[in-house]
């Protein structure tokens, strides 16, 4: 009986374990810093209500289509390509959830993030939203910033968030859509044999070419407009110039998974940046 529990339990956080370092460690962190109050009820709801709708999110869109036989290619460790569970099965999961967790985004007091988190992966994986690089970027972003909103009210207990909280989510939302094909290059080869139509396979060269320059920009960018410690922000810029260099110069599947966990600990450090973001700056700016 345990060790069926335990394994049942090992498979969903198997679905989950690609995106905890992109997903669910940043978007934790980051509402924290937004929160104007803490206890450590509201931070282990925060971290539980991202992992369950994040779950809901991996198992339909593992499940959908030709996903199965991607992640065959592309993600073997994966639960349905590992055989430690059916499509079939993991179908009647993902219809579990989303009641699941409709309710635990009430009890949490984040019914519209998690109801639009719902119709987002429908529109991704259902609607097409996966099939192009233009739609899969705006969903991407769209749900960092549901995920975020969200997180940010359950830890501050909050049904509206402050204009502060709102500009550094739309700041990452931004960053998110802009950069988030960092992800593609360690996809590439697998991306190729089944026809998808990434970013960075419809615009190699260009898309490599980008890195060093966006990572860059959006880094000076928080130096100039950020109130977050100038350690940081230096440190911020020196990862970002690494990390987009190493995008641009070093191009082997391993070389871009390295690259890619360099680009995952530069976005958290932007949403530091993001977490103290002087909106008085950017407004002055435009004038």
């Amino acid at each position: 009986m345990l060790t069926t529990i335990r394994d049942f339990l090992v498979t969903l956080q198997l679905f989950n374990q690609s995106d905890m370092k992109t997903i669910v460690l940043p978007v934790t962190v980051f509402s924290q810093a937004l929160a104007s109050h803490h206890s450590v009820s509201r931070f282990l709801l925060v971290v539980f209500w991202i992992w369950m709708h994040l779950l809901y999110f991996t198992v339909t869109n593992q499940t959908f289509g030709t996903s199965p036989e991607e992640d065959a290619v592309n993600k073997p460790n994966r639960p349905i390509p590992a055989k430690r569970i059916s499509v079939d099965s993991a179908i009647v999961l993902g219809w579990v959830l989303a009641p699941v967790d409709l309710a635990l985004s009430l009890y949490a007091g984040a019914v519209p993030s998690g109801v639009a988190i719902c119709v987002l992966t429908s529109i991704y994986c259902s609607g097409g939203g996966h099939s192009h690089w233009l739609s899969k970027n705006g969903c991407c972003a769209g749900f960092y910033a549901l995920f975020e909103y969200g997180a940010t009210q359950i830890a501050d207990s909050s049904e509206k968030l402050n204009q502060n909280q709102l500009g550094a989510i739309i700041g990452s939302a931004l960053i998110i859509f802009t950069t988030i094909h960092a992800q593609d290059f360690r996809d590439d080869e697998g991306d190729a044999l089944l026809g998808r139509r990434t970013f960075t396979l419809s615009f190699p060269v260009f898309s490599r070419i980008s890195m060093p320059f966006l990572l860059t920009a959006w880094s000076i960018t928080l130096y100039l407009f950020s109130e977050a410690n100038q350690f940081v922000l230096l440190a911020l810029m020196a990862l970002g110039a690494v990390t987009g260099v190493r995008f641009l110069t070093l191009k082997s599947a391993k070389d871009d998974r390295l690259s890619y966990l360099y680009y995952n600990i530069w976005l958290s450090m932007a949403h530091v940046g993001l977490s103290s973001l002087d909106l008085g700056k950017v407004a002055a700016w435009y004038q």
